[in-house]
């Protein structure tokens, strides 16, 4: 059998999410949940703007660790960006789900409800659908980590 290559394995497994996302039908969201275009979702590997230098931790029992989200302000589309890493010195995570809130209450989600999966390194990016100037957001989120369910919840953060 044929080794094929990490680039080549890569290429493929986003080949197949593109025609995947193109071909499904579109998923009815959720009152009160925000989706964002699948195909633009796909094409978005990193979040662009600058970051805060503020690292948001997931929490058991008190104690910081398994993971920690990260946001980003662009000023030029005036949208917030956020991602929850898995700790790369805790060994690998499961079910990594990240929500951003925005002030109503209305979110977004990475892995959508609708369509769950089993991410291990990180989520997302999500981004704020509207414009985010003056405007607060939250995040909310966990992971698994050797059997231990991590949570991550923000006061309300980015309100310039």
């Amino acid at each position: 059998m044929k080794r094929l290559r990490r680039t080549q394995l890569l290429g493929l497994g986003v080949m197949g999410l593109l025609l995947g996302l193109v071909a499904a039908p579109a998923a009815q969201a959720a009152p009160g949940v925000v989706t964002a275009a699948p195909v633009a979702a796909a094409a978005a590997a990193e979040c662009s703007g600058t970051w805060d230098g503020k690292s948001y931790w997931a929490t058991h029992a008190g104690r910081n660790g398994g993971g920690y989200a990260r946001t980003y302000w662009n000023a030029s589309t005036k949208r917030n960006c956020a991602k929850f890493f898995s700790s790369p010195y805790d060994g690998l995570a499961s079910n990594i789900t990240l929500y951003l809130h925005d002030e109503s209450g209305d979110y977004t989600a990475d892995p959508p409800p609708e369509h769950p999966a089993n991410y291990h390194y990180y989520a997302g990016p999500v981004y704020t659908w509207f414009d985010a100037t003056n405007h607060c957001i939250h995040l909310s989120g966990s992971l698994v980590r050797g059997g231990v369910k991590y949570t991550l919840s923000t006061p309300d953060i980015r309100c310039g």
